[in-house]
């Protein structure tokens, strides 16, 4: 049978048994758990019963445009999951990534050493909560190492701007010896109390191993010969009893990641790499077009067409401004605001032929 909650007489919240005890009945369960799930659906938008994916940039526009998608910043080492096993489209959308069309075996694949984390839920930083752009009022700070974000309220006390150029949040130091241990001057330590950083300690005077006669320094340090001479601080036990750290690294700070050959299968055992590399420094392509006005790039491209496809280009150019135009007009005499979905709308009427 089915019943409407117009059906039903809600019972209160006191609800009391012939014995005068306090019973739930099964509707007032059921309504508890509505308002559970409507709360929680407010604070974390999402399904989680399904498991989180990841896509570059140029797939959420072409292939996501009418996704709610959350923006996770620079993931080091993943792979777009766009047409793939684990993100595939539904199959009136046309399943399948359209930038990879061509690659028929990618909906059986599987990024297999793509690493998920509560980012993918919209969550960052050790408290753990969902970022809302409109709500933050400090800055966040990235973990050169595990990408997170961090609040500097959750971090606590931060040396000056220009006496860092990359965090290491203080899981990571933990995690990974070849950071906690690190000997060198060109490091901060933030020293941890009550889950904040409660003071800033410059490293002490060390003195780094010269091996520049072992090998040729010219080479990416992941390429060099292994050295048997260890360049981590040998104070590990003092280092071990002081509370947690997180570390604050000045530009260079590369150099002195140990590279000696137990260093180094920790580094590859854990994907760690990066640390003994220089960083890819991306720069815009040049931009033929830069300081062309849109119509002059348009008739350019024109010219490039043979004069049959030029024709039919440009009529549907002018049908598409025409058909524009006119669902504008009524947002235009009424002073409505046009809204992103207004036009969303408008590329699914002009899609579906309507």
């Amino acid at each position: 049978m089915d019943v409407t909650t117009s059906d039903l007489a809600l019972p209160s919240a006191s609800d009391i048994d012939e014995d005068g005890e306090e019973v739930v009945t099964a509707c007032s369960f059921l309504v508890a758990q509505a308002d559970l799930e409507r709360e929680a659906a407010e604070v974390l938008p999402g399904k989680f019963d399904e498991y989180p994916a990841g896509m570059c940039y140029s797939c959420s526009i072409e292939c996501h445009t009418g996704h709610e998608v959350i923006e996770l910043f620079t993931k080091r080492q993943f792979r777009c999951d766009c047409g793939t096993k684990r993100l595939l489209l539904p199959a009136e959308q046309g399943a399948g990534c359209r930038l990879k069309s061509a690659r028929t075996m990618l909906a059986t694949l599987e990024n297999a050493n793509n690493v998920y984390n509560h980012n993918f839920w919209g969550m960052y930083c050790s408290c753990d909560k969902f970022y809302v752009p409109e709500n933050e009022t400090g800055v966040m700070i990235q973990c050169y190492v595990c990408n997170d974000w961090y609040h500097d309220s959750c971090i606590g006390q931060l040396p000056s701007e220009d006496e860092y150029e990359d965090y290491v949040c203080r899981a990571c130091v933990s995690k990974h010896p070849v950071l906690r241990y690190i000997d060198s001057t060109m490091l901060r330590y933030g020293r941890v109390e009550d889950g904040q950083v409660s003071r800033i300690e410059p490293a002490t005077s060390a003195k780094v191993p010269d091996t520049s006669k072992e090998s040729n320094t010219d080479e990416p340090a992941s390429k060099r010969a292994r050295s048997s001479m260890c360049r981590l601080r040998r104070d590990t036990s003092a280092i071990d009893a002081q509370q947690p750290f997180d570390l604050f690294l000045a530009d260079g700070w590369k150099s002195h990641v140990c590279t000696c050959i137990d260093c180094m299968r920790e580094i590859e055992a854990n994907r760690l790499v990066f640390l003994v590399e220089e960083d890819e420094v991306v720069e815009p392509e040049d931009d033929e077009a830069l300081g062309e006005s849109l119509y002059e790039s348009a008739m350019k491209q024109l010219r490039t067409m043979d004069h049959t496809r030029a024709i039919d280009a440009a009529s549907a150019y002018h049908s598409l401004s025409s058909n524009l135009k006119d669902y504008l007009r009524p947002f235009a005499a009424s002073g409505k605001i046009v809204k992103p979905q207004d036009i969303q709308a408008f590329f699914e009427q002009q899609r579906s032929g309507h």
